[in-house]
């Protein structure tokens, strides 16, 4: 496990500041993939029904999996608890940190090919992206700084349009 030293020098073991725990291979990971996963208190505080997640539930099965990569303290957690199967589907809808991201995809460059297949309706491999221009003024609501408006994208299945 590493450590930060802080500046009275007691060493800090955060997970914001430890490197992320990522397992030499994919394959040694053994967690469930059915029922009801529960991870430790230090990943996450409060009653144990707030650490249960149901495995079943793409949503619930995708924020067990996000504190896990992010919060572990040592790969053995993480090879408890992912199952490898269920990492290579849902990898793509992950919310990690870039660093948690980089350090899984450097390790593990297979990740970096994963299609998404959780969301209903998901492009599969026979289908491509086509941009077209934007037609009328640009929507109100919430937009980055510093973007140029992007066009809509239209997904076409199939034969090119």
């Amino acid at each position: 496990m590493s450590y930060v030293a802080t500046r009275d020098g007691r060493k800090n073991r955060s997970a914001a500041h430890r490197a992320p725990a990522v397992p030499d291979r994919i394959d040694d990971l053994h967690g469930s993939s059915l029922g009801v996963l529960e991870v430790p208190h230090h990943m996450a505080c409060g009653h144990a029904s707030r650490r249960r997640y149901d495995l079943e539930d793409p949503a619930q099965l995708r924020h067990a999996y996000e504190q896990v990569l992010c919060e572990a303290a040592g790969c053995g957690e993480v090879e408890d608890l992912i199952n490898p199967a269920m990492l290579r589907r849902v990898w793509r809808d992950l919310h990690l940190p870039s660093r948690v991201r980089e350090a899984w995809e450097s390790r593990h460059p297979s990740l970096r090919r994963t299609i998404n297949r959780t969301r209903p309706g998901a492009p599969t491999e026979d289908a491509f992206t086509v941009r077209t221009p934007s037609r009328g003024p640009a929507p109100r609501g919430f937009a980055r700084r510093g973007r140029g408006q992007v066009g809509r994208t239209t997904t076409v299945r199939g034969v090119a349009a």
